[in-house]
């Protein structure tokens, strides 16, 4: 892939149909998200060259936290840097809305690419609990917004709005 063309859409609680169908692919499940009342959802979508890539899904939260709550990239999009531009872009929007930390969880073991990104892009581990159900930890990281820019390796993108679709 030289140079494709990358595009990051932002989609209405009406419009999510697409991400239902990378959610299928992505991680074989019909749920994306319990609940889709949650104050201030942001769904982001990428598209490589036009074709659905990936997708991030996320909403505040009661103590003043944005929490990003499911997102996946197909595996043939990987390594390209498109699950950073989505959370780049999810966390510029929620620091419009005057969000100060963003925060997801992931399993430790199950998905231990998102836990190794996490550390990677400067969020620290905030909690971790044993689920026995999951027989797994689900590992809680968090970063805050406004000091994310200077904890972030790379900090050409953090925080940028390019190639963006208004939304």
């Amino acid at each position: 892939m030289v140079n494709p063309s990358i595009l990051i859409e932002s989609l209405s609680r009406l419009e999510l149909e697409p991400l239902l169908d990378l959610n299928r692919a992505i991680f074989d499940e019909e749920r994306l998200i319990n609940r889709y009342d949650h104050p201030d959802l942001i769904a982001l979508m990428v598209t490589v060259d036009g074709i659905r890539a990936g997708f991030k899904v996320g909403y505040g939260k009661d103590d003043g936290v944005f929490f990003s709550a499911k997102g996946g990239i197909l595996p043939v999009y990987r390594r390209i840097g498109l699950a950073r531009k989505l959370l780049n872009s999810m966390m510029l929007k929620a620091s419009e809305l005057g969000y100060q930390t963003f925060r997801y969880d992931t399993l430790a073991s199950k998905h231990k690419n998102m836990l190794i990104f996490g550390l990677k892009e400067g969020f620290d581990i905030t909690a971790a609990e044993w689920m026995p159900q999951l027989e797994d930890y689900r590992i809680e990281l968090s970063v805050s917004i406004p000091e994310y820019p200077a904890r972030h390796p790379s900090k050409t993108e953090v925080l940028h709005s390019e190639n963006q679709v208004p939304g």
